[in-house]
């Protein structure tokens, strides 16, 4: 009926046909119809008619149109409570988080214990990394909604983004008995055991990626494999994926380059379409194989369907630095410093490139005399030295490692890396230990000042939060890539045991600052070296490169490092 109808009928009248046609139009979303829905609600101005019709266009793909309409809705319905859950659904879709959780919050507020709108939410804090406002979230909820599927699993990500993987494990267990092998569940339960070293996490894992062979889950899988040391089972597992699964062919070779088999990886790839994912993949293979022409070509290859892509503009400026031409990649690099001023690695690529074609702005950037820093651990509270707390504190990391391997994606080579935040480790030792970083890390930012004129300064206003920590254990001729910590401000190495490393121009099982994990012409070497000890703690700007040595015996050499934020 159209609008000049119904605008003619008597209003019980036309409330019935309005009701009526939503009714209908309903019908016809729910099966699919969407152009009939769309015919039927057009003509309506109802806020009803206007809701549906939003999630209409919404289902249709079309996020802005359906925005205004649902905006529309909730001027004309401000206490409808579902209204406000699918305005905040949709605003997570735009990528409007502000909006997303003001209209959560609002279903909340008109209609306690939505869960609809609590585990959007919770989906919307766990996506952010607010683990504990997610956590606290799914507290409040489990008690009376246990039983869902949706809140035992965001209950158990949220745990399990706080460290807590011995809760995270609890609850999947529970939900797992209750709803069957969901695969996201193995899956998560798989990490939460996998976080405490657990031999049973591998089966978890195995049997999600069966289940569900997604991209998540053949990682996982892979990772554990790797790190246990079955190479084999490593390897079979990426073939036959690529195989089986050609969209997860370029995931399958980058794990390959990964575990350093750049050649492998390329192999891999061979007979497979050439779409994004592959093409990014090889790029960062001949990069490892030290082939710049070939990764510029591939990576500009990429930049020319998907311009927004920033791991293949990465592997551009990468390659450009390769091949010495500087003022390329500082062109390409600054466009991205503008966009992203606060991400670490286009800072680092920003000084490779000007210290070949700047020095002095390169001195202004990097510099590793100022900002490369050395501290003595404070003596930490309840322990009479240094070396009484690293004995303790040693004593708790050896149990930590439970792996033979590296995780695949770290920079340390012949070693291993505990699997947990340690900051999430309830130990009197590891409180102690995080205690005694503030006097030095204070002491750093007043020593680096506050200056406006540089990235690690302007963001200095006192106060940090650690944003991660772990350790590593390096054993016999173990050492560091030099990398960078991209999503860092600060970052450090606590030694907690050091080999007696020999003092002289080897540098065996030194730090060292400045070197990018790339070749460059002419070369870039280490800028600064430190001799470790232990006790000692090296603060340092995250996007500077650095590395180590490798120890040049059979010794072990373990560290507790971690990243700072402005906080």
């Amino acid at each position: 009926m159209v609008k000049d109808q119904l605008e003619s009928l008597p209003l019980e009248r036309r409330k019935d046909v309005i009701n009526q046609t939503i009714a209908s139009a309903y019908a016809a979303f729910q099966r699919g119809d969407l152009n009939t829905a769309r015919r039927l609600l057009e003509p309506l101005s109802d806020p009803n008619a206007l809701h549906l019709l939003g999630l209409v266009e919404k289902r249709e793909g079309r996020l802005d149109v359906a925005a205004a309409l649902l905006d529309r809705a909730s001027e004309s319905l401000p206490d409808d409570a579902d209204i406000a859950n699918n305005l905040g659904n949709l605003y997570r879709e735009l990528g409007d988080d502000t909006a997303a959780e003001a209209a959560f919050r609002k279903a909340l507020e008109k209609r306690p214990g939505f869960v609809q709108a609590a585990t959007g939410l919770g989906r919307l804090y766990i996506d952010a990394e607010r683990y504990a406002d997610a956590d606290a979230l799914y507290r409040e909820l489990m008690p009376k909604e246990s039983t869902r599927a949706t809140v035992a699993y965001g209950a158990a990500t949220a745990a399990l983004g706080l460290g807590k993987s011995e809760r995270a494990e609890r609850l999947l267990d529970d939900a797992i008995r209750r709803h069957g092998d969901v695969p996201e569940m193995l899956f998560m339960r798989g990490r939460a055991r996998a976080e405490q070293g657990r031999a049973d996490a591998l089966s978890d894992f195995e049997k999600s990626y069966s289940l569900k062979p997604s991209g998540f889950a053949l990682k996982a899988l892979a990772s554990q494999l790797y790190m246990i040391g079955d190479n084999e089972g490593f390897r079979a597992v990426l073939h036959d994926a690529a195989a089986q699964h050609p969209e997860l062919a370029a995931l399958a070779a980058n794990l390959l380059r990964e575990s350093g088999d750049a050649e492998a990886a390329i192999d891999l790839l061979s007979g497979h379409e050439d779409n994004v994912d592959l093409l990014v993949t090889r790029s960062a293979a001949h990069i490892e194989l030290e082939e710049a022409e070939q990764a510029e070509s591939l990576s500009r290859r990429v930049l020319d369907r998907d311009p927004g892509n920033r791991v293949s503009s990465a592997y551009l400026i990468t390659s450009l630095l390769m091949q010495g031409r500087y003022g390329e990649a500082l062109d390409a690099v600054r466009t991205l410093r503008e966009a992203e001023p606060e991400r670490q690695h286009w800072i680092a690529y920003e000084a490779t490139a000007l210290r070949h074609l700047d020095p002095a702005a390169y001195r202004s950037l990097v510099r590793v005399d100022e900002h490369v820093m050395p501290f003595r651990l404070p003596v930490p509270e309840g322990y009479e030295s240094v070396d009484a707390f690293n004995a303790d504190f040693l004593e708790l990391l050896e149990r930590l490692h439970a792996y033979r391997n590296r995780p695949l994606d770290q920079s340390l080579r012949q070693g291993t890396q505990t699997p947990r935040d340690l900051m999430a480790v309830d130990a009197p030792v590891v409180r102690a230990f995080r205690e005694a970083l503030d006097q030095p890390i204070k002491s750093y930012l007043d020593a680096v000042g506050r200056a406006d004129d540089h990235p690690l300064t302007a963001r200095n206003e006192g106060s940090y939060q650690i944003r991660t920590c772990w350790s590593v254990r390096l054993t016999g001729r173990g050492f560091h890539v030099n990398h960078m910590h991209p999503e860092g401000w600060i970052s450090s190495a606590y030694y907690v045991s050091v080999p007696d490393l020999p003092d002289d121009e080897s540098h065996s099982g030194w730090i060292k600052f400045g070197e990018p994990p790339f070749p460059t012409d002419p070369p870039s070497p280490p800028e600064k070296w430190i001799r470790p000890e232990a006790g000692m703690l090296v603060l340092f700007p995250s996007f500077l490169w650095h590395g180590t040595a490798p120890i040049d015996d059979d010794a072990v050499r373990v560290t507790a490092p971690f990243d700072a934020i402005p906080g």
